[in-house]
């Protein structure tokens, strides 16, 4: 099936109240599988072995989308998200943050976040003023930030490589036959978006409320130096 015709739809950030040990149903999630379920590459090479688009000058040169009628403060807070990140993150967003419209609000009823990929486009909801005025400021950049590395991992990460940083995090708690998927029942799309939000933030993520209970890979420099060398 050709990357345009499937759609994939990624829940982000199942919701670990660690007081409460209250875990949200995750939306439906729809895994990226082959290699050329990817849209496109970063040099004519890498993107014709996977059959995949390359990215165009164009495309590299735009920058976010926000929907009609976003709050200017939501805006900032997104914005200031993406600026406190590492550089080596911000590069990556700024390759695919020209695919990328922002909306915030609850998706699908959970106050957290949700990146739809339809193939071409990404859509990104973000619950980012019910995040604020629970969790705070840091916890909104950590959403942020796995939001954005879904959409890094589906547009520039080859699967290969994609195994490889996998196989550098840490498991988290066990799986429970019938418990949420976190931990090692966590999907590697979610490990990856996961580990790359506190790659990007330098935070190893103790303490944070929202997550997949996965452990941070450490170092957390060296476990993202693969992602470095992306188009360099």
């Amino acid at each position: 099936m050709s990357p345009a015709a499937r759609t994939v739809l990624y829940a982000v950030f199942v919701v670990c109240l660690i007081l409460g040990a209250h875990h949200a149903s995750p939306a439906t999630q729809v895994p990226v599988g082959s290699d050329g379920g990817a849209q496109y590459r970063l040099d004519r090479v890498a993107a014709d072995r996977a059959h995949v688009a390359l990215l165009s000058a164009e495309q590299r040169a735009t920058t976010f989308r926000f929907a009609p009628g976003t709050d200017a403060r939501e805006e900032r807070i997104f914005l200031a998200a993406v600026a406190a990140a590492r550089p080596e993150a911000q590069r990556l967003v700024a390759l695919v943050d020209g695919l990328v419209t922002v909306h915030f609000g609850d998706p699908a009823g959970m106050p957290i976040g949700l990146t739809h990929f339809d193939g071409v486009d990404y859509d990104v909801t973000i619950g980012l003023s019910a995040v604020i005025a629970r969790f705070g400021a840091r916890e909104a950049n950590a959403i942020v930030l796995h939001e954005l590395g879904h959409v890094v991992d589906i547009a520039l990460v080859p699967d290969e490589l994609r195994r490889e940083l996998d196989a550098g995090i840490p498991t988290g708690e066990s799986c429970t036959r019938g418990g949420p998927p976190v931990g090692a029942c966590a999907p590697i799309e979610e490990r990856f978006a996961d580990s790359f939000s506190k790659w990007a933030m330098d935070d190893l993520g103790v303490n944070l409320a929202s997550g997949y209970r996965i452990l941070a890979p450490v170092p957390l420099e060296a476990w993202g130096r693969p992602l470095v060398g992306l188009g360099a």
